[in-house]
């Protein structure tokens, strides 16, 4: 009996059909079906043995584990308890398990390794994350390390470009086809040089200069006749990344057009290396987290146990900052000290115009600044994208304004009171929508990141254009009031 499974198989940008795989009694008989380990439990169990003096068991127990799962423990120790379990694990073994964490977290765990060792280790490695590695590390040990390296060239290579762009995360170029070469050809060259079916994604075909010509749907090639050329069945539509796109934009195109990997190539459309989905992943987190980070004005690198001296020197600059915008919201409030003097009820709804304003520029500033960092939207489309919000944003108005207009009218018993209440709100959540697109726009065009600092002159506008939307009505609606 035989059972058949369709399995997906992505291919030239990106499309996806099923394929039927066919496993036997026997084969099926060997699946096995694997649970997530529990990172807390496997942690405390490490700690135990750690504890009962039992180095080899933990360090044995740990080679059990999935490389992601023990380089996360190893992450959680403290740094006595990891250099006693590296020190007992063998270089492939700590290159499979630096391959799964962070450039930070494997310069901390690297620090218990001499530099022959830690040398030993990096030769396990892909090129492109013992990179990163290095660059983690102080020039003069950097430099040690690649001199005791057996095989520093890759690395060395990659070393010459901007961690943060193409050049700095891709992989080495992968063996590729000639255009004159026979199907046949193909396939027997493909076995030779692929020796893992897991470093096939794609066959890229150079011309003899090493420029990046096309790209072979393995599907076209097996259903080819053996005589074909490759030039007949390539692809010349090849999506390619620049050597220095920023990563966040390999991402993109990653993700836009569903590929499993992009070639990288240089000014002169020569192949340099590949970037796979894999080596993306982190790069989206990172990303991610940093833009996270920035909106509430939060050095990326920080952590929940990060040092305390660390967490006030990432935080500390920024609210020195808020209160600086805060002061001023404060100063517009005391402009209108007497009206407050003779209708004090003023102050109980204040907090409400001020803080809505902020949710509602909150709201489109994080829209925006997504857009912007996702390449949905440039320059161009400031304009709609204001109108767009001045839309929402007078709908909202409308809609809170007459709630809580007809609160405070209920509830102090003042109709005048309610108009100025609503009326502010309205006005506020007007300023609200243009604050929140205009501001990163204006960053955008300034070469700032919007997410670094959108949010403070957001807030600082909603808290201080509304504050002197309702103090200056009631001011004008005085009589009324009191």
């Amino acid at each position: 009996m035989l059972v058949l499974l369709c399995v997906p198989c992505h291919f030239m940008r990106g499309t996806a059909e099923g394929s039927l795989v066919t496993f036997s009694p026997n084969q099926l008989s060997r699946l096995v079906m694997v649970e997530p380990t529990n990172v807390n439990d496997a942690l405390a169990h490490v700690q135990q043995l750690l504890e009962l003096h039992d180095v080899d068991r933990a360090a044995e127990y740990l080679r059990t584990l999935h490389p992601a799962d023990s380089a996360e423990v190893l992450t959680w120790l403290e740094a006595d308890e990891q250099a006693l379990l590296v020190e007992r694990l063998n270089p492939p073994e700590l290159a499979e398990v630096f391959a799964q964490m962070s450039e930070e977290d494997m310069a901390e765990v690297a620090q218990h390794l001499d530099v022959e060792e830690l040398a030993d280790v990096l030769d396990e490695m892909e090129p492109d994350a013992a990179a990163d590695l290095i660059n983690e590390l102080e020039p003069q040990e950097a430099a040690e390390v690649l001199e005791q390296m057996d095989e520093a060239g890759p690395v060395t290579r990659l070393l010459a470009f901007d961690p943060d762009t193409a050049g700095g995360i891709m992989n080495l170029p992968p063996p590729s086809l000639r255009r004159q070469m026979t199907v046949a050809e193909a396939f027997a060259f493909v076995k030779k040089h692929y020796r893992d079916e897991n470093e096939i994604f794609y066959l890229y075909v150079l011309d003899r200069f090493g420029r990046l010509i096309g790209v072979v749907n393995l599907r076209a090639l097996i259903l080819a006749d053996a005589s074909q050329t490759v030039e007949e069945i390539m692809n010349r539509d090849v999506i390619t990344a620049r050597v220095d796109m920023d990563q966040e934009e390999v991402a993109q195109i990653l993700a836009r057009y569903d590929l499993l990997a992009v070639p990288v190539v240089d000014g002169e459309n020569k192949l340099v290396g590949i970037i796979a989905v894999d080596d993306v992943v982190d790069v989206i987190e990172e990303e991610a987290t940093e833009d996270l980070y920035r909106l509430a004005q939060v050095s990326e690198h920080a952590e929940i146990f990060s040092p305390i001296p660390r967490a006030i020197r990432s935080r500390l600059p920024w609210l020195l900052i808020n209160m600086g915008t805060a002061a001023m919201a404060s100063s517009v409030v005391s402009l209108f000290e007497s009206t407050i003097a003779q209708a004090a009820l003023l102050a109980t709804f204040m907090p409400i115009v001020a803080g809505q304003g902020g949710n509602a520029g909150t709201q489109t500033m994080t829209i925006i600044v997504r857009s912007l960092a996702l390449g949905e939207i440039d320059r161009q489309d400031a304009l709609p994208a204001l109108g767009h919000e001045l839309m929402i944003g007078l709908l909202h108005g409308l809609t809170l304004g007459i709630l809580v207009g007809t609160m405070a009218w209920l509830w102090k018993g003042n109709p005048v009171l309610g108009v100025v209440v609503g009326l502010a709100m309205l006005g506020n959540l007007l300023v609200a929508a243009v604050a929140g697109v205009s501001v990163p726009m204006i960053l955008k065009i300034l070469h700032v990141d919007p997410a670094l600092a959108s949010s403070v002159f957001v807030t600082a506008a909603t808290d201080s254009l509304g504050f002197f939307l309702f103090l200056g009505l009631a001011t004008y609606f005085l009589g009324w009031l009191i």
